[in-house]
């Protein structure tokens, strides 16, 4: 199976290609042309791995939340290349994320931007499951201070760009990476893999916008 797999929920962009659960290339961009890119690298990436895009079995795109004008880009992206008959799959920021830190077994909170001091949050156990689909509840910078002071969090997402210093310098809390705080294109596309294969269903094809 051929699937082509694209994230465009935040200002990190990254598109991957992977031939059944083996990931043979994927790119990492950040541009204000988010759209150009994306058709650029995707054509690279298809050509360098001799695939026209008829031959492309499923795309696997996210929903957010996220940037407004990234999540239509992707959908609209995904839908336009499913025309040759692929099958789309969508999957979610969180789920995402909390998936590509699975291994690590720690509660987490995954952040993205809300605007108006507010974040979308979302809270993992530590114990990843693939059936569930964690709730997105919006909170004031206030709200999310008093909750990280409470208890230990490890902390991803987006949204930690945009976080004040007074939770950032919390003792209960650890802040990721840069590289890792971004959802990327290669962990949507194994994370739909695994669903697809415990028969989980695609999230519904509906925006979920951040702003």
């Amino acid at each position: 199976m051929k699937i082509l797999s694209i994230e465009t929920t935040s200002e990190m962009a990254s598109i991957s290609f992977l031939q059944d659960e083996e990931m043979l290339s994927e790119y990492s961009f950040k541009d204000p042309d988010t759209a150009a890119r994306l058709v650029m690298y995707t054509d690279i990436l298809l050509k360098n791995n001799g695939c026209r895009p008829k031959e492309i079995d499923l795309i696997v795109v996210s929903r957010g939340p996220g940037l407004w004008t990234g999540i239509r880009l992707g959908m609209g992206f995904a839908k336009g290349l499913s025309i040759s008959g692929a099958r789309i799959y969508c999957v979610d920021t969180a789920g995402s994320l909390f998936f590509s830190i699975k291994e690590f077994k720690i509660p987490s909170l995954c952040l993205v931007n809300a605007y108006r001091e507010r974040m979308y949050i979302s809270r993992f156990n530590g114990k990843f499951s693939y059936n569930r689909i964690h709730p997105v509840k919006t909170v004031a910078y206030s709200r999310l201070y008093t909750l990280c002071k409470e208890k230990q969090f490890f902390l991803i997402g987006p949204g930690i760009d945009m976080l004040p210093d007074k939770i950032k310098e919390l003792k209960t809390i650890t802040v990721s990476d840069r590289f890792m705080r971004y959802p990327k294109a290669g962990f949507n596309a194994l994370l739909a893999l695994e669903r697809i294969k415990r028969g989980i269903p695609s999230l519904p094809l509906r925006p979920f916008y951040g702003r």
